[in-house]
């Protein structure tokens, strides 16, 4: 009579009866209360703030130089207007003075003028 009442319950194709295949495994569950959410919410958006405000500082430093090299490496771009002269090495060398100290990164390569 069990299993009869079983049979009732349950149709043939359903899962055993364990934690496992029911999915009812143990689970960390954060309780999300407005303090909590609030707090985090703050802390990650001051975190956000700080960084940028020290990515914009670091940006300010950053240094600039323009060269423009198009008159000088003239026979390269006439060699590269005909498509049939892809294969031809063209070099082209521009020589640069910086007219002040510059820093590369954390690495500091120090690049001195003349």
């Amino acid at each position: 009579e069990e299993e009869r009442s079983r049979a009732q319950e349950c149709p043939s194709r359903c899962p055993d009866n364990s934690a496992f295949k029911q999915q009812k495994l143990p689970a960390w569950k954060p309780k999300l209360t407005a303090p909590t959410v609030l707090s985090s919410f703050f802390t990650i958006g001051l975190f956000c703030l700080l960084m940028g405000i020290c990515l914009i500082l670091y940006a300010r430093s950053v240094k600039e130089i323009q060269i423009n090299y198009s008159d000088i490496c003239l026979n390269c771009s006439k060699l590269r207007e005909n498509s049939s002269n892809w294969d031809k090495e063209c070099d082209c060398t521009v020589h640069v003075t910086l007219q002040e100290n510059m820093l590369v990164g954390k690495c500091e390569t120090r690049m001195t003028p003349v």
